[in-house]
């Protein structure tokens, strides 16, 4: 008995061997539409679609899992802007779309911040993210405002040597390139510090 969230990674193909068992053995799993399809050869007890996810959701999940094993599917890593903070049981990691991005950049995790800019303004957040670090990976959707990130050059002080843009990591229609053209966006900022006040903050 108890409750699990297990990540089912970006998309087909990269759910672990230890997330396909977990799943088969759970008498009910939760996910969104997403995530119950990216798992469903694995589903043998009942699925429930979330179509929101809100304190009462939680509740439900907690009161199940005293009775019966609960899953509770997220697309991704649970740890990576994902459910596992918001719901109290094990987790189980899975493949992220920072792992895919990293991997077709070829750069290491640790040399960057990840920010999450998923319907939220975090371009304060992605400017001190720079200036310690140089290198940010962004979470983004199509909301996001690639135009203003790109004027940071201009109002913060840095200079941008690269933008990247990956849409659809892991999909059929993945692409690598200048531009936002899916809700599933990761974008690579690669800056030099050339203010006095940002070389600052870094040193600090």
């Amino acid at each position: 008995m108890g409750v699990m969230i297990v990540g089912v990674g970006p998309a087909e193909g990269y759910l672990t061997d230890r997330a396909k068992e977990i799943i088969s053995r759970a008498d009910v799993v939760f996910g969104s539409r997403r995530a119950l399809k990216l798992a469903e050869p694995y589903i043998k007890g009942k699925r429930v679609e979330m179509t929101r996810f809100d304190k009462n959701e939680v509740e439900k999940i907690a009161k199940m899992g005293v009775e019966m094993r609960v899953v509770v599917l997220s697309t991704g890593d649970p740890m990576v802007s994902g459910l596992g903070s918001l719901v109290d049981g094990r987790v189980e990691p899975g493949i992220s779309s920072v792992q895919l991005a990293l991997a077709r950049l070829k750069v290491d995790l640790c040399e960057v911040v990840v920010v999450d800019a998923h319907a939220r303004e975090s371009y304060d957040e992605i400017i001190k993210a720079a200036r310690f670090r140089k290198k940010v990976l962004i979470l983004a959707d199509k909301r996001f405002n690639l135009e203003k990130l790109k004027g940071l050059e201009e109002l913060e002080g840095m200079d941008i040597k690269r933008i990247v843009v990956l849409n659809n990591l892991g999909m059929e229609n993945e692409e690598v390139g200048d531009s936002i053209k899916s809700d599933l966006a990761v974008i690579y900022l690669e800056m030099d510090v050339t203010d006095e006040n940002a070389e600052g903050s870094q040193q600090r």
